[in-house]
């Protein structure tokens, strides 16, 4: 009798998660994981979807009942049992630090561009430059750093960096020899005493982005809000993109600090994600600045908005310069990891078209 209770429990659970999926509402992507979408029997073209099997066990794969809680159950046993992360984007590190292993390759050195891409790629940063000033605009090229690239002393020891120049190396003096007007990130954080990117995201902290807007609002030579000497509150209210990643379902918290501004937008975003961001600030001491950004730019664009009687906060690629005029400010901020991209998604200084935005 027993084995019998013991099966029928057995086979019980192993239904659960599927028949959950008519009951429960339908799972949600954490953090930046990207779900299966559900699979079609016919293909936009009206013929049949041959593939439409292999859809749909990686469909049932994303979404099945309770997925998220079994996930986050299963990263609690494993960081805490083995020191290891389940999530093959994330890197676990000592002292409850994240990684995103989409960094591996800079963080060794593994350069991904060859020389004549680095080289395409800093010309092309130098043809936004000459496009931007032709039209009577300032120009600024940035590269925030990967955070193993600022703090790497708590990532495993079990990745190995070599002594080669990895795709920033590489770029890093292409940019002074196309005369790039360049504001650097990297030394900037690396003369700084605080630690400024968050332990559990792979991005900088709010403390960061504020003191890499005066950075950049200095080298560009503007009058802008001093941010490092600003008043600001701290609160455990971030949720880190990796800890999401990892644990979809679990309730930590990491410090953060809000800071007072007096910009509006001119409609409110949905989340600092949006495509298309502009604000307003008419008693900005500086005109109009065109800020293109990645993910790194969710903190950055309201201390930058600060200082801007009109900003638009773009993640469209390739960027949308047909639209700079004389006297306005042009900021372009990519990621380390993101470096690629500007081979991938070169802007046509000709015939500016819209395109989708990247991460």
């Amino acid at each position: 009798m027993k084995y019998k209770i013991f099966t029928a429990a057995f086979l019980l659970l192993c239904v659960i998660p599927s028949a959950g999926m008519l009951f429960l509402p339908p799972t949600q992507a954490a953090a930046n994981e990207r779900l299966s979408q559900a699979p079609q029997l016919k293909n936009e073209d009206g013929s049949w979807n041959t593939n439409v099997l292999d859809e749909a066990t990686d469909y049932i794969a994303d979404h099945f009942a309770l997925r998220q809680e079994m996930v986050t159950a299963n990263a609690a046993l494993q960081t805490g049992l083995l020191a290891t992360s389940p999530a093959e984007d994330v890197i676990y590190g000592s002292d409850g630090w994240l990684y995103y292993a989409e960094t591996l390759d800079d963080y060794q050195n593994r350069a991904t561009l060859t020389d004549d891409e680095a080289r395409q790629v800093a010309q092309t940063v130098a043809d936004m430059q000459a496009f931007c000033e032709a039209r009577g605009a300032r120009f600024l090229f940035t590269i925030a750093p990967n955070k193993n690239s600022l703090y790497p002393e708590n990532m495993p020891a079990r990745y190995l960096q070599s002594d080669s120049p990895g795709n920033y190396e590489k770029i890093l003096p292409l940019l002074e020899e196309y005369g790039v007007h360049y504001a650097d990130l990297f030394t900037f954080f690396r003369e700084q005493d605080e630690i400024l990117y968050l332990k559990t995201d792979s991005h900088w902290t709010n403390r960061g982005a504020a003191l890499a807007h005066d950075f950049l609002m200095q080298s560009l030579g503007l009058p802008y809000t001093a941010f490092a000497d600003a008043l600001y509150t701290t609160a455990d209210t971030n949720r880190g993109d990796l800890y999401e990643m990892l644990s979809p379902k679990g309730t930590a918290r990491e410090a953060q600090q809000a800071y007072q501004t007096t910009f509006s937008y001119v409609k409110e975003p949905r989340t600092a994600e949006d495509i298309l961001i502009q604000t307003t600030n008419l008693n900005a001491p500086n005109g109009r600045l065109l800020l293109c950004r990645d993910s790194f730019g969710n903190a950055l664009h309201p201390f930058l908005a600060e200082d801007f009687r009109e900003a638009t906060i773009t993640r469209q690629m390739p960027y949308p310069l047909s639209s700079v005029q004389a006297g306005d400010t042009v900021i372009v901020e990519i990621v380390e990891r993101n470096l690629p991209n500007l081979l991938k998604y070169p802007p046509d200084l000709g015939n500016q078209t819209q395109a989708d935005s990247v991460e």
